[in-house]
C-alpha cells in the first residue's frame, strides 16, 4: 500500500499533465450531458489522455497492485470526469500483476462514478481483458453484488464488466451473464437497456449458439432495443441496419 503522501503526489502529477495539455474546463454543455454525468471535465481528447496514462505507467514499472488501487481510489474520488476517466485508462496499460488487487475495490470506486462514459471507462479497461477471468470466482461474487445494488451505475457495471470477457471462449461466463441480465431486464432506463444490448452483442462471435437460444426463450421479456440490436448483429454483423 502506498503512503497517502505518495498517492497524492502521483495524482497531482497526472492532474498537472492533464491541465498542461488541455483547455478551459467545461460543464453542462451538450457533450457533458451526452456523457451521462454532471461532473466538469477538462477540454482534452481521449488520445491525449491515453498518451499521458501510457507514459506514466511505463515510467512506473514497479508500481504494486495495492499502490495502483490506492491511486485509482484517489482519481475516482476527484471532482472532474477527466480524472475519473484517467483511472480506467491507467488500467489499460497495467500489467496482470498490477491488476491483481482485490476485486471488491471496484465497488468503492463506483460510488464516485456517474453515467455510461465514466462507468464504461473503468469496466471495459484492461481490467476486464486481463484480470476477470484470472480471478473468476472473486470477480463473479463482486458482479453478483453490484447487480443487486440500488445504485444504477453499479448495476450497469455488473454486466458491462463482462462485455470483453464474453469475446473469448470461456464456458463459465455466458451463464453468469444471462443471470445478471435476467435480474435487470425489466428496467426501463437507457443506462441499463443499452448495456444489456451491448452484453448480448458481445456474445455473437464466440457464444452464438447459447445466445440464440437465450434470445428465443426471452425475446418477450428483454428490452426491445436489446432484442432488435442483437438480432441485427446476428444477421448482419452490425447492431443497426446499414443506411442505403
Amino acid at each position: 500500500m502506498a503512503s497517502p503522501k505518495k498517492t497524492k503526489e502521483q495524482h497531482q502529477f497526472l492532474l498537472g499533465e492533464i491541465i498542461k495539455q488541455s483547455g478551459k474546463p467545461t460543464q453542462h454543455t451538450f457533450s457533458d450531458n451526452y456523457l451521462g454525468n454532471t461532473h466538469f471535465r477538462y477540454a482534452i481528447s481521449i488520445p491525449r489522455l491515453r498518451t499521458i496514462a501510457k507514459s506514466w505507467m511505463k515510467e512506473n514499472p514497479t508500481l504494486s497492485a495495492n499502490e495502483l488501487a490506492d491511486l485509482l481510489s484517489s482519481l475516482t474520488k476527484a471532482p472532474s470526469s477527466t480524472e475519473k476517466t484517467m483511472a480506467g485508462l491507467l488500467l489499460d496499460y497495467a500489467t496482470e500483476a498490477q491488476l491483481s488487487f482485490a476485486p471488491k475495490n471496484i465497488d468503492a470506486w463506483l460510488n464516485h462514478l456517474e453515467g455510461w462514459a465514466e462507468v464504461d471507462a473503468l469496466c471495459t479497461s484492461g481490467l476486464s481483458r486481463k484480470a476477470i477471468t484470472k480471478a473468476w470466482g472473486a470477480w463473479k461474487k463482486v458482479m453478483l453484488q453490484l447487480n443487486k445494488s440500488k445504485n444504477i451505475n453499479k448495476r450497469r457495471a455488473s454486466i458491462v464488466l463482462l462485455c470483453v470477457p464474453l469475446r473469448v471462449r470461456d464456458h463459465r461466463i455466458p451463464p453468469v451473464a444471462f443471470t445478471l441480465i435476467d435480474n435487470l431486464k425489466q428496467e426501463k432506463e437507457i443506462l441499463i437497456t443499452k448495456a444489456i444490448s451491448w452484453v448480448l452483442r458481445s456474445m455473437v462471435k464466440v457464444h452464438r449458439e447459447a445466445l440464440e437460444e437465450y434470445i428465443r426463450e426471452n425475446k418477450e421479456t428483454l428490452p426491445a432495443i436489446a432484442v432488435r440490436e442483437t438480432m441485427m448483429k446476428l444477421k448482419t454483423g452490425k447492431k443497426t441496419a446499414r443506411k442505403k
